[in-house]
């Protein structure tokens, strides 16, 4: 599964081809539920030993799996210059954390795909494994190896359901998006499928565990269902204000809410940081300067770049020597839409954006600018 919303911590466990891979503190209870299921698969005539060593080689493999179906996507995602600031294990699987959203549906696709195909290919080989080759061997662990192929398939399909966040919600929003030319209504058609998919398993899991419906009629597996539904549903809703953000975005330009003279002063390259901030307790965050020679803006300086310094920096560097060149980050215009620069600011890792039109730099945006410019409206900016 791909997701944005949650799962950023947990306990790191490595790097995988320069991904760092995270255990979330749920990855815990599910590897122990995982080895309890997997040892009632075993002979009855196995030791206890035997069973519980088995059992916990078997979690291994299944989790390891569930690795490679997120690292499909992930790699996928890197292919096409996404950022992927890592993979998370937790209590339902895994989630690929990747930055940036898709830019067009053919790499949603592309990307959502992948991981199911992973688990199914997986899922293949372990039960061809198991049925050409160890189903009449009567070794112990290969009952536990077509187990672990089952569900690897089983966990390629319901990835497959077309409710977003699931791949399955992701390749339907894709389609959508193709269908529609707005990623906007797609997100929100694919998001609204997962909430009623969601729900939908929270009634049947609690109505099951009341009643016999067949599989469902362990209290464990009812309430499981259940609460994998919860978590489909808090996504998808996630997902429909997601959407509604990016909408609200794209209908913002950045001329509407970027700060420019007076908001942004203007000040001379050679000065000092000092001079300019006598007291950097007293230095608004959100603000920023604009940096001139000889009347003409050569670079930018973030308040945060100011706040960072130490002391020896502070008290002796000039405003050049701590600028952002207005050069050095590709600007953006004043027709550029908010949803875009927002993307650039995360993709560049900076704290604004030069404004430039004709060669000139007009002012700059950031992230509280952008904020800000969601609230209401903005006063009217003047050029430099």
């Amino acid at each position: 599964m791909r997701n944005g919303f949650l799962f950023g911590g947990g306990i790191r466990a490595g790097r995988v081809l320069g991904i760092p891979i995270r255990l979330d503190f749920s990855f815990f209870l599910a590897f122990v539920l995982i080895i309890f299921l997997l040892r009632g698969q075993l002979p009855g005539e196995l030791s206890a030993v035997a069973q519980w060593g088995y059992a916990a080689a078997g979690g291994v493999v299944f989790f390891l799996s569930l690795l490679l179906h997120e690292l499909a996507h992930s790699l996928t995602a890197r292919r096409y210059g996404m950022e992927v600031s890592g993979i998370t294990l937790f209590l339902f699987g895994g989630v690929s954390l990747i930055k940036e959203d898709s830019q067009k549906p053919s790499q949603e696709f592309l990307i959502s795909i992948v991981g199911p195909l992973m688990s199914l290919l997986i899922g293949g080989v372990l039960i061809g494994v198991y049925w050409l080759g160890l189903r009449s061997t009567g070794w112990a662990f290969a009952d536990l190896v077509g187990w672990l192929g089952v569900i690897n398939v089983a966990l390629a399909a319901f990835n497959m359901l077309p409710g977003f966040p699931l791949d399955g919600g992701r390749v339907l929003r894709a389609a959508l998006w193709r269908m529609t030319g707005s990623q906007y209504r797609a997100t929100r058609g694919a998001a609204r499928v997962g909430q009623l998919l969601g729900g939908a398993m929270i009634v049947f899991g609690i109505t099951a565990f009341f009643v016999d419906f067949g599989f469902f009629n362990s209290g464990w597996n009812s309430l499981w269902l259940a609460a994998v539904g919860f978590l489909l549903l808090t996504q998808a809703s996630q997902g429909v204000k997601a959407a509604e953000l990016e909408r609200d975005l794209a209908s913002l330009r950045v001329g509407e809410v970027m700060l420019a003279p007076p908001q942004a002063r203007t000040v001379e390259a050679e000065l000092l940081v000092s001079t300019l901030v006598p007291r950097r307790d007293a230095l608004d965050h959100r603000a920023a300067f604009i940096v001139s020679e000889q009347d003409v803006a050569v670079g930018i300086v973030p308040a945060a770049a100011i706040l960072m310094l130490d002391e020896s920096r502070y008290q002796g560097a000039r405003m050049r020597e701590v600028m952002i060149a207005a050069d050095a980050i590709q600007p953006v215009t004043r027709e550029t839409r908010a949803n875009e620069a927002l993307r650039r600011l995360q993709r560049d890792h900076a704290f604004l954006l030069p404004v430039v039109e004709g060669g000139r730099l007009l002012g700059v945006v950031g992230l509280d600018q952008i904020i800000a410019g969601l609230r209401g409206p903005q006063p009217s900016q003047r050029g430099l």
